[in-house]
């Protein structure tokens, strides 16, 4: 659950995007009020599972950040070591103006690595607080390398924060209903990581933070964005039948999952079956249809064809 009287209850929307824009907007991709117009209650909802730094020593570190957050991280929360991370240096995410206007003093640095592919660049149990905010749906590869890097830079105790999109939200059942596709950002683009590779649904967070060795204190999911007069329709009527059904209850049909945990152990399973696939196993399998045999093959089966044919 949110702290008690956290901080960011004592501030209006108002005084939070008064606060937002005290950071340099020089390169940055978007309009600030555009940002805040979209984001304005993840934002807030994201604030309230962040605990205020305990000591001038409290460190955070934010995986693929965006610097609207520093901000709230050095004055709202307190942090006086901040750390922004991205893998996208050109992006306008990293700038030499990482200040924040009128703030107290403090050690913000932005580390340009990837997270799923790169060991994180600090010492182990390194960050009270680590956050990982709309980062999840984006990992290609490897996302346990991700989680397993949080587990080993993260203090004892330490809290991750983490949001992501809800797979199983009732507008994507609505969007299947409609014969759509449910998932959210997935268009190719050229990059990939670019894109929603791969969404969770609460219950699939709470095993991924049971396998990193995180105990997890709150999954849960917020936000219902307006999709037009027949799909929010829909939605509620899919709401309260889906109600009724066991494993999904209505706090977990909304359509943004956030969960905090704290680091009780090491690393549990670097690769849960769930999530992954071995790649030997699928080597010993039978070929089962036309994708799944070798090129090799198919040329083979295709030679007889023709061979066959001219007879």
């Amino acid at each position: 659950m949110p702290d008690a009287r956290h901080p960011v209850d004592a501030y209006s929307d108002e005084q939070l995007f008064a606060l937002m824009q005290r950071v340099s907007a020089d390169g940055f991709p978007a309009r600030f009020e555009d940002v805040w117009r979209a984001e304005r209650v993840r934002i807030r909802e994201t604030l309230r599972r962040i605990p205020p730094a305990a000591s001038a020593d409290s460190s955070i570190l934010d995986l693929g950040s965006s610097r609207v957050w520093l901000p709230f991280f050095q004055e709202l929360l307190g942090y006086r070591r901040i750390v922004l991370n991205t893998s996208y240096p050109d992006a306008g995410f990293v700038s030499d103006c990482l200040r924040v206007e009128g703030a107290q003093p403090a050690d913000v640095g932005m580390e340009v690595f990837d997270v799923e592919r790169d060991e994180f660049p600090f010492e182990g149990e390194s960050f009270d607080v680590i956050t990982c905010l709309e980062v999840l749906e984006h990992l290609a590869i490897d996302p346990m390398a991700m989680m397993a890097e949080v587990n080993r830079v993260l203090k004892p105790g330490g809290r991750l924060v983490l949001s992501t999109p809800n797979a199983v939200r009732t507008a994507n059942v609505a969007s299947i209903l409609l014969g759509e596709q449910p998932c959210g950002w997935n268009p190719y683009n050229g990059f990939d990581t670019n894109r929603h590779n791969r969404e969770y649904t609460p219950r699939e967070i709470d095993r991924l933070f049971a396998a990193t060795g995180l105990k997890a204190q709150e999954v849960t999911t917020f936000g219902t964005k307006s999709r037009g007069p027949l799909r929010n329709t829909l939605s509620l009527i899919l709401g309260l039948g889906l109600a009724v059904i066991p494993g999904t209850p209505p706090r977990h049909r909304r359509d943004v999952i956030l969960a905090t945990g704290s680091k009780t152990s090491g690393i549990i399973q670097r690769r849960p079956t769930w999530l992954y696939f071995d790649m030997a196993e699928r080597k010993m399998a039978q070929p089962r249809t036309f994708l799944d045999r070798s090129p090799a093959k198919e040329i083979e089966d295709v030679a007889k064809t023709v061979e066959c044919i001219s007879r």
